[in-house]
């Protein structure tokens, strides 16, 4: 038998079982969004972490699960580009891109910051900072590969994005009534400032399709800072190794060169919508899988071992970013 049937052997009951969570999780998000939006991507980590906590996990499913979080996620990550269009970055102007590149820097920033006050890892903070100022789970699942993350930490940092996002996802809609927000204020502010996409969509229709059509634009251009981003964070975190700086020991993520790619394949209009329509289906169940192989990854044991404290931090940086470019969309508009 061949190294590659022998490895693929080895690969395929992790990779099927982690498949098999996000098809249950897909299937529950289908049941739970007739009452309340919640992202299959945050449903299969939680099926996967229930799973792993109650049940345990065989050694068999190891090398599958290591698989979907590194392989399957970075492809994911690459189709992640065909969400986004140039003409729909540019749709955000000039005022919109300067609140988002400004309240994701000074909040990513901040959420390093604020995570050595509460004396709380850099590489946890980091995950915390990326997840609430791009675009929740999977910026922090992005950047976990790019600066090689522990995978208690990226769940940690993933349990603490989502838990602000859902409630910032409900208080919003409450927020523009009281203070009286148009709908161009509201839908640049939930869309600058809410974690997932999933949450912001969810957020700016439940006030009027015009902020909804705004804060879903406003919240991709955010998405498109990923890259960047995780080109800075490499370099940085190459820096501090043990090994010192080298351009050899920065680790370079090719997936997010794929990534934007496929923001110009998109914008050029070259593969046919039909055949982008079922990439995208095909990329949503790809990153479902990655999240349902991280949660089959995380141990409650380990979190408990880091404490309440990362959700600290993370509830002051939901906050900050809120303030912030709520802040910049005053001065700006």
């Amino acid at each position: 038998m061949s190294e590659l049937k022998i490895r693929a052997m080895k690969i395929m009951p992790g990779l099927a079982f982690s498949s098999a969570l996000a098809v249950v999780a897909i299937i529950l998000a289908h049941i739970v969004n007739k009452y309340v939006a919640i992202s299959p991507l945050i449903l299969a980590i939680v099926v996967g972490m229930i799973f792993r906590n109650t049940v345990g996990l065989p050694e068999v499913f190891s090398q599958g699960m290591q698989f979907s979080l590194k392989r399957v996620l970075r492809i994911a990550i690459i189709l992640l580009g065909l969400k986004l269009s140039i003409a729909e970055i540019l749709q955000v102007g000039s005022k919109g891109l300067i609140v988002v590149v400004v309240s994701v820097t000074l909040t990513l920033a901040f959420s390093i910051w604020i995570g050595k006050r509460f004396r709380i890892s850099e590489e946890l903070a980091t995950l915390i900072g990326t997840g609430v100022s791009i675009c929740g789970a999977s910026a922090a699942i992005a950047i976990a590969g790019v600066i090689n993350a522990r995978d208690r930490n990226v769940a940690f940092a993933i349990a603490t994005v989502t838990v602000f996002g859902t409630v910032a996802m409900f208080l919003y809609p409450v927020l523009a009534s009281v203070m009286g927000l148009s709908s161009t204020v509201y839908g640049v502010w939930a869309g600058a400032s809410i974690h997932e996409v999933a949450q912001v969509v969810a957020a700016g229709y439940a006030v009027s399709d015009e902020s909804g059509n705004i804060a879903t634009i406003v919240k991709l251009s955010r998405v498109v800072l990923l890259a960047p981003v995780a080109v800075i964070l490499g370099i940085a975190f190459a820096r501090k190794s043990a090994g010192g700086f080298s351009f050899r020991s920065v680790p370079v993520p090719y997936f997010i060169f794929g990534f934007i790619a496929m923001i110009f394949i998109n914008s050029m209009a070259i593969i046919p919508d039909q055949i982008t329509r079922m990439l995208i289906q095909i990329d949503n169940f790809m990153l479902a899988v990655a999240m349902a192989a991280m949660g089959l990854n995380t141990s409650f044991r380990e979190m408990r071992e880091t404490g309440i404290t990362p959700f600290y931090v993370g509830f002051i940086v939901w906050i900050f970013i809120a303030t912030i470019s709520y802040a910049l969309i005053v001065i700006l508009y």
